[in-house]
């Protein structure tokens, strides 16, 4: 179709107006001359053109009639044939505009143009052709999620929203721009209830200069807009936590709250989690971001927050709470009192409390647990590990076994979380017996998450109990022992045994210390287990033995907690925690993570970079990585980024190498030929121990014992360089061949090494070249392969029974059990009082002594 021309003076309209009164035909071929756009009869198209189609538009509008009806629904059919069917741009984005002006006038025109089914394909394909005007059709038809998804347009509505400058300058009109359309696009995209495309669309638009622009885009004075972008920023910040940090350099926080003013219940619910999210930051960071709240303008927060406390669904309540206790507690008085923080409380333990609402019970014991506490920039919380910190974990190998922690973070060197968390908990503990007896009930929960969030809570509130009065004291511990005592035991994440911990050296301080007297005797062997890990289980041991002298009774028991592995992996030939996940070295070159959840694990990552046999690990401080060494001549140099292990550096050796170990920069290894050698920070490899053949490594406090094939151990001091040997070669030339050290650890300051037979002591004896304290004789003629201690026991793998695991009392020095494997053990780990072992079949078990 060829047209002349949009319309040329207003005498037309008034002239097409006059003719009314003609017969239908005559009519139509009126409209006809006046409104037809295509090819080659744009030159004179412009705004004036688009203002005098719309205005005749109104002119119809305006007058009753089948005929006026019938003009319309002309209008609008050639305008929608010129926008389906056209191949130019410009003839389908003047169509476009002369519909949008329309549209703008009278907005019911969208409900004809959804009734004349405008198509979605088209509007898509225009978009894709650099028709921006096509994104507010979009948005004014309203498209389903689904549908969205499947026009694959976020790409298009990103470039859109970053070329919004173009926009600047326009004159202003009722109808949204482009850009503000593909906002509110976006915002349906990226929040869609299946995860993968969801998580997709996030990831394109989780970078800085998106998020900016998006930024940019919204105006402060548009509700609809602001709870989009709002939407957008909250979903990004839980997608990738670290672009909290440049979202809250480009935000005026001021125009978030004006959402809470909002008639519309869905744009304060938003404000509630966008207000939410933007404090899961370091604890000096969100306590900015609680200063500007407070300053915002002519908004009281506080008045704002109340009725969205008093009057909103369980969940918002809750989030509503977290604001106004934290906002409150930003100026502390002793003498005052708050209705903002008696209301925010008594909302926050009545949902701890519950057992009828699953779902609110886990927000609010989340929320009370890092009330007074830190996150990292990423969002991940950071209190349980300050807490544990505190309570005395500094062991790099300890620390790896806490999930989700980098311990290099400087969010856990801040200070101002000490000074909060005291003020936080001083305020708690002022609602009494309420307080306890609310996380009292979440210790019961069914749920593992609540639990371990109100033993959490216990902790931080523990740091001022143990200031307080007896009045205040007793009851608390009268509460909550009870529930506390079960987190010590074995079995139970590091972490909340140390928490557990935490909680009663605090509860019980001073001449509550007798209430150990009341601990059961698995109590106190738990605490004796912990000893070697922190101070305070010492001290509370000390302190327990005191008023309980008894010998403690040994239970020899074991029970199997854990089985996992892939048969066509082969051998598992490696075992070591990092990041709080079971990584499995294999003898096919793999590397598994697994996440251990109770007796159950989860399969995580394979990874498959090395091309030959995995034969051992090493936590590697520098950067908080972790080291593989292969059979394939390469040492990889892993480190945890978003979530994800990667491989940061291959450092190639001129050996397979059979072990490896590392202290600070330096990283040890031994070779199949049984040299050792030493790789610094250079990645310069040197010789050590050049006139011994060498078996195994084992560093411990600063020092390498290095196990050597004529039974001698040798002891290097890394910073001082100096070698020496503290355990001579045998002199038996029967025992020669058998008496090769092939395993050494270190549990509590005491070295053992295994042979022909078992050998133990303190460190400063071996040095002393005293005889060991300990020393075990398995079978005639049998090799102990592999060694390991936990507490009370020592686990021997033999070469007479290489299937099983050996079970030795350590003071008695007697055989006490078994435990069996099903194949042939080929790695060795004990970590937490768990003994894991990797077996030929590629097969892990673990077992815990009860």
């Amino acid at each position: 179709m060829k047209s002349r021309r949009v319309i040329a003076d207003d005498r037309e309209v008034e002239v097409i107006y006059e003719q009314f009164s003609l017969p239908r035909d005559k009519l139509e071929e009126e409209i006809s001359k006046l409104l037809c756009i295509s090819e080659g009869y744009l030159e004179n198209y412009n705004e004036e053109y688009t203002v005098r189609v719309s205005t005749f538009y109104e002119i119809l509008n305006g007058k009753a009639g089948t005929e006026s009806a019938l003009t319309k629904d002309g209008v609008l059919n050639q305008l929608l044939t010129a926008i389906s069917t056209s191949k130019e741009e410009e003839v389908i984005r003047a169509s476009m505009s002369i519909l949008l002006s329309i549209i703008s006038s009278n907005r019911s025109v969208i409900e004809d143009i959804k009734k004349k089914g405008l198509n979605l394909c088209d509007l898509a394909s225009a978009l894709k052709r650099n028709v921006h005007e096509a994104a507010v059709f979009i948005y004014l038809i309203n498209p389903s999620q689904k549908d969205l998804n499947r026009l694959e347009l976020l790409s298009k509505l990103v470039e859109i929203v970053c070329n919004s400058k173009i926009y600047n300058g326009r004159p202003s009109s009722h109808m949204i721009t482009p850009p503000e359309a593909s906002l509110m696009i976006i915002e349906v995209l990226v929040s869609a209830f299946d995860t993968v495309p969801n998580n997709s669309h996030l990831d394109i638009i989780s970078s800085p200069e998106v998020i900016s622009a998006l930024i940019n885009v919204t105006r402060n004075d548009n509700v609809e807009e602001l709870r989009s972008l709002a939407s957008i920023l909250g979903k990004c910040m839980q997608f990738d936590g670290k672009c909290r940090k440049y979202i809250l350099e480009f935000i005026q926080l001021d125009s978030f709250l004006c959402l809470l003013r909002s008639c519309e219940s869905h744009a304060k619910f938003v404000a509630l989690e966008f207000l939410n999210e933007v404090l899961r930051v370091p604890r000096s960071s969100a306590i900015n971001q609680l200063q500007q709240m407070r300053k915002a303008g002519s908004i009281n927060i506080m008045h704002l927050l109340m009725p969205c406390l008093q009057k909103s669904p369980p969940r918002f309540q809750l989030l509503a709470a977290n604001l106004v206790l934290q906002l409150d507690m930003l100026e502390e008085s002793s003498n005052r009192k708050s209705i903002f923080r008696e209301e925010a409380v008594e909302v926050l333990l009545e949902s701890v409390a519950s057992v009828e609402d699953s779902s609110t019970q886990l927000l609010a014991a989340r929320i009370i647990s890092n009330l007074g506490g830190t996150y990292a920039w990423t969002g991940e919380p950071y209190t349980v590990a300050w807490l544990v910190k505190r309570a005395g974990l500094t062991s790099h190998f300890h620390r790896n076994l806490i999930k989700n922690v980098d311990w290099l973070d400087q969010s856990l060197q801040d200070d101002s979380i000490d000074i909060w968390s005291r003020r936080i908990a001083r305020n708690i503990i002022k609602f009494g017996n309420l307080v306890f007896h609310a996380l009292e009930e979440g210790l019961k929960s069914k749920s593992k998450r609540v639990s371990c969030d109100c033993l959490t809570a216990i902790a931080l509130l523990g740091r001022e109990i143990a200031k307080c009065p007896d009045s205040v004291r007793y009851p608390a511990c009268e509460i909550l022992l009870s529930g506390i005592e079960q987190f010590l035991h074995p079995g139970f994440e590091l972490e909340e045994r140390l928490l557990a911990c935490y909680c009663i050296y605090n509860y019980t301080s001073h001449i509550g210390m007798q209430k150990l007297v009341n601990f059961s005797e698995g109590v106190r062997e738990s605490l004796r287990r912990l000893s070697g890990i922190t101070w305070m289980a010492e001290e509370l041991l000390k302190v327990a033995v005191y008023f309980c002298p008894n010998k403690l009774r040994i239970s020899c028991v074991h029970t199997q907690i854990l089985e996992a592995g892939q048969k066509f992996s082969g051998a598992v030939t490696a075992l070591i925690f990092y990041r709080g996940q079971l990584y499995s070295g294999h003898s096919d070159g793999s590397i598994k993570v697994w996440d251990i959840k109770g007796q159950s694990a989860a399969l995580v990552w394979n990874i498959k970079e090395h091309k030959r046999a995995v034969t051992g690990f090493s936590l590697f401080e520098p950067g908080d990585a972790l080291l593989s060494g292969s059979a394939d001549k390469t040492i990889r140099v892993w480190r945890m980024i978003k979530r994800k292990v990667v491989c940061i550096e291959v450092i190639v050796t001129k050996e397979p190498i059979q072990s490896i170990d590392s202290f600070g920069k330096n990283i040890f290894i031994t070779t199949q030929s049984h040299k050792m050698k030493v790789i610094d920070e250079a990645r310069i490899i040197k010789d050590i121990c050049k006139n011994k053949q060498v078996k195994c490594i084992k560093e411990a406090q600063g020092k390498v014992y290095i196990g050597c094939m004529d039974s001698s151990i040798q002891e290097l001091s890394i910073t001082k360089k100096l070698e020496r040997e503290i355990k001579t070669p045998t002199k038996s030339w029967i025992w020669m061949h058998n008496r090769s050290i092939n395993s050494i650890t270190v549990y509590k300051d005491w070295l053992y090494s295994a042979s022909a037979i078992v050998e133990g002591s303190n460190i400063k004896d071996w040095k002393r070249r005293r005889d060991p304290q300990i020393s075990i004789v398995t079978a005639k003629g049998a090799k102990v392969l592999a060694i390991g201690v936990v507490e009370d026991f020592v686990y021997l793998n033999c070469s007479s029974s290489s299937s099983t695991l050996q079970i030795w009392l350590r003071e008695t020095k007697q055989k006490v059990g078994r435990l069996s494997a099903g194949s042939r053990i080929t790695s060795l780990l004990t970590a937490n009082d768990i003994i894991f072992c990797g077996t030929e079949m590629g097969s892990i078990k673990g077992w815990i002594p009860l």
